[in-house]
């Protein structure tokens, strides 16, 4: 007889449930507090989903980090319920990646590539200890950090012929 044990688990280097050969994933959610950087936070989001040129100029210093595979932010302050939706009270973000490499390594060049980006959009979460230096975030991080149960990975392939050929 198997028995399954459901008790929270946080991220490890060789977790199964993070780790799909060479790409490994990242999920954590925390709460926010409201304020000037919240208010930057949200103005920051609609710039990204609705004004292309930003969109593109925020994207780019994340797409020089070739092993990231995935990255989105996410503002959680409903659930939904029968009917319709109910407030939580408080705002939350779910942060969700898929990366090659290890834990150390994602968050140092996120910590030293974007350390502006990260203070935007991490700045309003409680207990944030700013991007540099990189030991506190990483330990942030892992506070808030959960084992995916299921995520996907897929590897890009200029020439179709190539992925073929695996």
């Amino acid at each position: 007889m198997t028995v399954t044990d459901y008790s929270p688990r946080r991220w490890e280097e060789a977790s199964p449930g993070n780790v799909n050969g060479q790409a490994s994933a990242l999920t954590a959610i925390g709460p926010l507090r409201r304020g000037p950087r919240y208010l930057k936070l949200l103005i920051g989001f609609f710039l990204r989903r609705y004004v292309f040129f930003f969109r593109e100029a925020k994207a780019r210093p994340l797409r020089r980090l070739g092993f990231i595979h995935f990255a989105r932010w996410v503002l959680i302050d409903k659930v939904p319920e029968a009917g319709g939706h109910r407030p939580i009270g408080h705002t939350y973000m779910f942060f969700e990646s898929n990366f090659n490499g290890g834990f150390d390594e994602y968050i140092d060049a996120f910590s030293y590539v974007i350390p502006g980006a990260m203070e935007d959009i991490f700045g309003s979460a409680y207990n944030f200890p700013g991007p540099i230096p990189a030991t506190p975030f990483k330990e942030f991080i892992r506070r808030h950090d959960y084992e995916a149960d299921h995520f996907f990975s897929a590897a890009y392939h200029p020439n179709p012929t190539d992925a073929a050929a695996e």
